[in-house]
């Protein structure tokens, strides 16, 4: 992936605070990490560990965060609103928030028909957290006793957003607790008898206790993956079969390319939200969970060669050989397949020329971008030739809250993005028409155009703290 400076020197105008985001750990923060890794593991107080499910029974309790410069964006204040007021009354929710953005906060709520059954939490206002309330921690209940869970896992590198856990649980009666596992709760959906965890962090979790000084003890001659599937078990869910969604070997993609179309160049950056296993960096962008039928499970899984069929586009770096990949994968384990449009979507960025790109990677030593610079002179660039930064992202509908509940029936609440790009208003009322399908009320949330952009959407700026009947 290419480096944050490098990348913010190219594309300055980015959107801040990316789902994909990493914070890099300084010197006195890695020796106090190494610190923790040498003390005595932690105990978990979990007997039957099990997670919430991502798609079955009433939405109870859900989480939110809403850091100052989000509830100040219009535009993802507009988003925020639309979710608030889609869920129904009587909806617990937890919220946290920047503490001067209280008042904004709570009118969100009170408009919203919500304000007796909130319980806020507030940061202070120089924690810099972010509003991705699903990736910190995973959601989960010990069977034993019905005590509720957030579980941390090893570590997290993303601004102040470890800090929430222990927030929530001095303001409710969630506890906070942590495992010698790398996860984060978007690459994570959860099914009935089975639950999915993309790849790339059972690979990262095999590598955390292969280090120098892992968390907990492996015997030398132990199977790292066995290993790694009994810790989830034990930490994470006790109940349901851990089944990885990703691909065997690590997807090939460039970090940069050089590409010509027509009379222009660009310096393309395929990589962005990108995983090493997954088309995606987390499962929930491209899987959906429907539900149960005829003792069969149905998944969506996003397609992006459907979408440019719809759309009359050309994907270059849309990977859907991989997505295909994926999809015989759980056919192959006995499930209903079906695909949905997933559109990926450049972002065109600042220009250079040519001799700009190559003095920034002769600088950087940077030999991906050197290899792209070639790939221009090679279609025909010059020097001078002006070259714009493309980064790209991915606009998905998969992304949703989903709802199938034998007292409040089914529903599902589905981000838009027609507003603000009106050719995609025609994927809009086709994945409401496939929701339809399956038996479920759609409720059209507002464009989360701006989100996608961030590389995230509706389902990770939430987390589900409980679910009902």
């Amino acid at each position: 992936m290419v480096s944050e400076s490098l990348y913010r020197r190219l594309v300055p105008g980015a959107p801040l605070h990316r789902r994909t985001d990493r914070d890099p750990l300084s010197a006195v923060a890695r020796d106090r990490a190494e610190s923790l890794r040498s003390a005595v593991p932690p105990t978990p107080g979990l007997t039957d560990p099990r997670l919430h499910s991502t798609w079955e029974g009433r939405i109870e309790q859900i989480l939110f965060a809403f850091p100052a410069w989000a509830v100040d964006d219009p535009e993802s204040a507009a988003a925020y609103r639309s979710v608030i007021s889609a869920l129904r009354p009587g909806t617990e929710f937890v919220v946290v928030h920047s503490a001067g953005a209280r008042d904004a906060v709570e009118e969100w709520f009170r408009a919203a028909g919500h304000a007796d059954t909130v319980t806020y939490v507030p940061l202070p206002d120089y924690v810099s957290f972010t509003d991705w309330a699903e990736d910190a921690y995973v959601a989960l209940t010990d069977a034993g006793d019905g005590s509720a869970y957030l579980m941390e896992p090893w570590e997290f590198l993303r601004g102040g957003d470890a800090l929430i856990a222990d927030a929530v649980e001095e303001y409710t009666d969630i506890r906070s607790s942590q495992a010698p596992l790398i996860f984060q709760g978007g690459n994570c959906l959860i099914g009935d008898d089975f639950w999915l965890l993309g790849t790339d962090y059972f690979a990262d979790s095999v590598a955390l206790l292969q280090g120098g000084r892992p968390p907990v003890d492996v015997p030398d001659d132990a199977d790292l993956d066995t290993v790694v599937r009994g810790l989830f078990h034990d930490y994470v869910d006790a109940s349901r079969e851990l089944r990885l969604v990703g691909t065997r070997r690590p997807i090939p993609v460039s970090d940069f390319a050089g590409r010509r179309e027509g009379d222009d160049y660009f310096l393309d950056l395929p990589s962005d939200g990108v995983g090493a296993y997954q088309p995606i960096f987390h499962i929930d962008m491209f899987v959906s969970l429907v539900g149960r039928r005829n003792d069969r499970f149905t998944v969506l899984i996003g397609d992006p060669s459907m979408a440019d069929s719809m759309l009359g586009t050309t994907s270059p770096y849309g990977l859907a050989d991989v997505y295909d990949s994926i999809a015989r994968g759980f056919a192959g384990a006995g499930m209903d397949v079906v695909r949905n449009p997933l559109v990926h979507r450049p972002t065109l960025g600042r220009s250079f020329t040519v001799a700009q790109l190559r003095q920034i990677a002769e600088r950087d030593g940077d030999a991906a971008l050197l290899q792209a610079v070639g790939e221009l002179v090679a279609q025909g660039a010059a020097d001078d030739t002006d070259v714009t930064v493309r980064t790209w992202h991915h606009i998905t509908w998969n992304n949703c809250l989903v709802e199938d509940s034998a007292a409040e029936g089914r529903h599902v609440y589905m981000p838009t993005y027609g507003g603000g790009a009106p050719d995609l208003a025609a994927l809009d009322a086709h994945m409401s028409q496939l929701w339809e399908g399956f038996g479920y009320t759609v409720h059209p949330l507002a464009d989360f155009g701006a989100f996608a952009r961030r590389q995230g959407v509706v389902h990770c700026i939430k987390k589900y703290l409980r679910r009902g009947d």
